[in-house]
């Protein structure tokens, strides 16, 4: 529903009484699938983009033929080549092709064109006559209306208008201007801005429009129905070769363009990068390079911009007037080096001789047809298809290879889960189906982590501290680190530090891209938390933003503006990471463990003992019930105590948690060399209670416990089969945020603690922030009458039973999402049992002396529940 063409597939539909014909997450992403629900549901009007829709014909046409009651196939996104135009007329069915255009700052379509027969391939499909109450205008770049037959930039005024960029008034004051056009009659009924679309066209001697592209040009691209700035390409990948010191890059072009000269009746082109280095490199050093250019830019970029294929010059091909000659680059013949992929696991028993051998060189066969490789580029069958230059639509043809030569195939998302030559072998012969341990055998052994190693804080000066003075009161606090705003944890606990501390300086690091000041703005607005003492002028005279990242190495700063942050502040709030439950650790590790190693080096570089204050959570305890859990020691540990008596289990599941484990280990071996560490592990968080905002609809546990009561069926957990028989019972706990953020502050901040842990500087402090009254998951079903409006009674189930029933339940996209990660934390074993707080409970006793005063937590209990049914749901 994010994309724009949403509006018109769902609202034509309903307000003329209509019905709206949703199709699954899984057919929409299998062309076949989706053409057999449009010939089954009798599915009367479609709105597709013409690359889609293209894919459909390839993989259904008989099937398409049967669609008696297609009456309107609507076309927009991106330009409809003629040849779709005459393979639609083939179909023979009834349905009329209706061609539109518009920019998404004028609603979904403001021209339709109506496409009779076939076309001629040198035909420039019209985009067709303006809607009603839609102006269009041809303009010079003085904004000048230029004749019939000229050229010229497409702008638009009338009703579909949009307000504007939020947040933008600079692009505002360039893109929506006054319509010096503007009738009176417009005038009065508010229709008097004009959008310069940046598209250039021009008008038809019978009065429709035709489409001429971009006026920035080749640089800005629609590709795939995705816009693409090359330039932003181009400016990342130099910015990020900086950081590469092997070798410099002197220059880089980007364009898009197909990458052996052939025409499909799809979008074929792909992001090519041309790079000129200021020295000739080996072939192994060009594949090391482009590697790790690939890999840096993917962090900021989306997917759909990242290049395809590098191809290294010695010098760029110029025009005549000295401008790097595009036409050239669109036209050569292609050597492209490919960023390498998963490295083949070391010490690896599995031969591919112990999968169908014959499969695999089919499969790698298609790799090569679909991606358009050259014969002489090798794939292996460990090479991953979306980081040697696959997409979503390559997969749809590959998966499309294989249904044809195999008679079957694996779905589309089993493909995206198994990206390679080896693995996709193994779902064909339904070696995954056979058995669990066989399912994953290849993907464990590639993903297996040393977790001993993992916990291991090297043995260097740069995670040395030396004797260094504690800060013994607040006002020596001056400079505070903190990561992680953008969470809304974090920016409850950022909230809370900028009231209490007036006159300290907030140095903000963001997770995965720089904080800036609208940012962090526009979070305190949605949730309520600017006030009298929380202001834009508070901000801007305490606040500064640092220009980088958790996932930048140093956060991407130099070494000497490194050093001089560290020098700065007394204290660290570590509040950010990447929170996921399906995403494997490799793409964990940098955010949520290598920079916990970035923080303490910066602590080492400290005036005086800088506090760390780690957020981490309640799941890393938790780890101790995963059925393969290694545990030295002979009972759950629920108390606050060391992570170190249990080790992650080596199976591919819930990465997130065991990154936690990582970090805090990290922590507590740099706490034995007397770092000063404080620890929190939270539960989960409900809103506030101050301002009763909700937390965002994401969370995984809060959506569990939701669907439990609106479901009736509560799962047994003591019949999963954990690690240890001694597993406490599964709990319903949550927290408010504003509850963590004071607890968080208080027992950070409170000086009395502090001269209380000087007599023991070799161990982390660790809380657990958790309800001092959670609810035992078994009492659940008696009081699901309490908590829903119509009294309905829940029942106990065996966990088999509850995750059958759930797998037959119609699910949004999202709740699919989220339900695989639910899946993944009942296949480990996985139990949230209750926290010992008793070190917690003590310290704030020691801050509150009248106990009455102390931050009150309300009980899990009915009346909780069902508030927590609104909270954000």
């Amino acid at each position: 529903m994010c994309f724009d063409l949403s509006v018109v597939q769902i609202f034509s539909a309903l307000s003329c009484g209509a019905t709206v014909c949703v199709a699954s997450s899984d057919a929409r992403k299998d062309p076949s699938a989706l053409a057999s629900f449009i010939q089954q549901s009798s599915v009367s009007v479609t709105y597709f983009t013409p690359t889609h829709f293209a894919l459909l014909i390839d993989s259904s046409t008989e099937v398409l033929k049967k669609c008696a009651t297609y009456r309107l196939a609507f076309f927009a996104g991106e330009r409809l080549p003629a040849r779709l135009v005459n393979r639609f007329s083939a179909l023979q069915i009834p349905a009329t092709i209706l061609n539109t255009w518009s920019p998404s700052e004028l609603v979904v379509q403001t021209t339709i064109a109506k496409i009779a027969g076939t076309q001629s391939d040198q035909m420039s499909i019209p985009i067709g006559y303006p809607m009603a109450n839609c102006r269009h205008y041809i303009l010079d770049p003085q904004l000048r209306p230029l004749p019939f037959g000229f050229v010229g930039e497409i702008c638009v005024g009338g009703a579909q208008v949009g307000a504007g960029y939020l947040n933008r008034p600079d692009a505002n004051a360039l893109a929506f201007i006054e319509d010096p056009f503007c009738s009176k009659d417009d005038t009065i009924r508010g229709w008097n801005r004009l959008f310069r679309t940046g598209d250039k066209g021009k008008f038809l001697p019978d009065g429709q429009l035709e489409f001429h592209g971009r006026i920035a040009g080749d640089k800005q691209i629609k590709l795939r129905g995705f816009r693409v700035d090359l330039g932003e390409v181009e400016h990342r990948i130099y910015l990020e070769a900086a950081n590469i010191p092997e070798s410099k890059l002197v220059d880089v072009s980007i364009v898009a363009r197909d990458t052996n000269g052939t025409q499909t009746d799809t979008d074929d082109r792909q992001i090519i990068a041309f790079l000129v280095c200021n020295q000739a490199l080996t072939s192994a050093h060009k594949q090391k390079f482009v590697t790790s250019i690939h890999q840096s830019i993917g962090r900021h970029l989306n997917a759909y911009m990242l290049p395809n294929g590098y191809e290294f010059l010695d010098q760029m091909p110029l025009t005549v007037g000295r401008k790097v000659d595009r036409q050239s680059l669109l036209k050569r013949n292609l050597q492209l080096v490919m960023p390498a992929t998963t490295v083949l696991p070391s010490n690896n028993d599995l031969s591919i001789g112990e999968v169908q051998q014959k499969i695999v060189e089919t499969v790698t066969k298609f790799f090569h047809e679909v991606l358009k490789f050259p014969a002489e580029r090798k794939i292996t069958a460990y090479d991953n298809f979306f980081e040697i230059g696959g997409q979503s639509i390559l997969l749809l043809r590959l998966h499309a290879k294989l249904k044809r030569a195999f008679k079957t195939a694996p779905s589309v998302p089993e493909l995206f889960k198994a990206p390679t030559p080896l693995l996709m072998s193994q779902l064909i012969g339904k070696l995954l189906i056979k058995s669990a341990a066989g399912a994953s055998l290849v993907a464990d052994k590639i993903s297996r982590v040393d977790w001993v190693k993992e916990a291991q804080l090297p043995d260097n000066d740069l995670y040395k501290i030396g004797e260094l003075p504690s800060v013994n009161d607040n006002s020596e606090i001056v400079g505070i680190l903190v990561t992680g705003v953008e969470s809304f944890i974090g920016l409850h606990v950022f909230a809370m530090l900028l009231t209490s501390h007036p006159t300290s300086t907030f140095y903000i690091l963001g997770s995965e891209c720089p904080a800036n000041m609208n940012m962090l703005l526009d979070l305190l607005r949605k949730y309520q938390l600017l006030d009298a003492r929380v202001t834009e002028a508070t901000l801007s005279s305490q606040v500064e933003f640092i220009q980088g990242s958790l996932i930048r190495p140093h956060f991407g700063l130099e070494a000497d503006a490194f050093t001089a942050l560290g020098s700065k502040i007394q204290s660290i709030f570590h509040l950010g990471g990447r929170v996921s439950l399906l995403k494997s650790y490799h793409e964990l590790k940098r955010a949520n463990a290598t920079a916990t190693l970035d923080l303490i080096e910066l602590a080492s570089h400290g005036l005086v003992r800088i506090g760390i204050n780690y957020l981490s959570t309640w799941s890393v305890p938790h780890l101790q019930s995963h059925r393969n859990t290694e545990l030295a020691i002979h009972q759950v540990d629920s108390k606050e105590t060391s992570a170190g008596g249990y080790q992650p289990s080596s199976d591919a599941e819930l990465f997130y948690f065991k990154s936690r484990w990582a970090a805090e280990m990290l922590l507590t071996r740099a706490a034995e060399r007397g770092f000063d560490v404080t620890i929190f592990r939270a539960s989960a968080v409900s809103g506030s209670t101050l301002t009763n905002v909700p937390p965002p609809n994401d969370d995984l546990v809060r959506r569990m416990i939701l669907d439990m009561i609106q479901n009736r069926s509560v799962p047994d957990f003591s019949t999963s089969g954990n690690a240890a028989n001694t597993v406490p019972p599964f709990v319903v706990d949550f927290v408010p945020v504003d509850y963590v953020a004071r607890v968080m502050h208080d027992l950070s901040m409170n000086a009395e603690l502090r001269r209380q842990k000087q007599g023991d500087m070799h161990s982390p402090s660790i809380y657990h922030i958790c309800n001092p009254q959670p609810l035992d998951l078994h009492h659940l079903p008696a009081l699901i009458p309490q908590i829903r409006s119509d009294g309905m009674t829940g029942s106990l189930v065996t966990l088999e039973e509850w995750l059958a029933h759930r797998v037959v339940t119609d699910m949004t996209d999202v709740e699919k999402l989220r339900w695989e990660a639910a899946k993944a934390i009942c296949n480990t074993g996985h139990v949230m049992f209750a926290l010992d707080r008793s070190k917690t409970d003590q310290a704030l006793r020691v801050i509150n002396a009248d106990e009455k005063s102390m931050v009150p937590c309300p009980p899990v209990d009915a009346a909780f529940l069902r508030s927590l049914q609104g909270d954000g749901c």
